[in-house]
């Protein structure tokens, strides 16, 4: 079910607009997943079959750890895919919400997220655990002996 508090046309013309029965009750959710997904199982056809923004959808619900409902024609519980409708379509791979991935701030927004890091972030966490151990290892030269301070 959608409900925006930043209204897109498509959000109010979606098939599940304001339909509570896209997100399942608590007792289904912690049944038997047989029949939570024979509940959710015409809501993922109808989305699968008549809703034109399936692709939009994923990308605004972005289902993750506490979401259980039905979402692009698949049903999600705890952020988690258990079942998807036989004519689903493919979703793309959802672009990371990360800060500036590559830099201290994508890093800690990929882990605020519960994102694994990308290729840019694990190359820096890389780096920066290197700098770390770097300094541990590098030893002041012992000044020479012998010379004394000018006065």
């Amino acid at each position: 079910m959608i409900t925006s508090t930043a209204s897109a046309l498509w959000t109010d013309n979606a098939p599940c607009a304001s339909n509570a029965d896209y997100v399942p009750a608590e007792s289904l959710v912690r049944g038997p997943k047989e029949k939570l997904v024979d509940a959710c199982a015409p809501l993922m056809q109808t989305c699968a079959n008549s809703c034109p923004y399936v692709t939009a959808c994923f990308e605004r619900v972005r289902p993750r750890e506490g979401f259980d409902g039905v979402c692009a024609a698949r049903l999600w519980v705890n952020g988690r895919l258990i079942a998807k409708a036989e004519s689903a379509p493919d979703i793309p791979k959802l672009p990371s919400l990360a800060g500036v991935c590559g830099e201290v701030t994508g890093r800690r927004r990929h882990a605020a997220l519960g994102e694994p890091l990308c290729g840019k972030c694990r190359d820096s966490q890389l780096r920066a655990s290197s700098r770390q151990a770097g300094r541990a290892n590098i030893r002041k030269r012992p000044e020479p002996v012998g010379q004394l301070a000018s006065a």
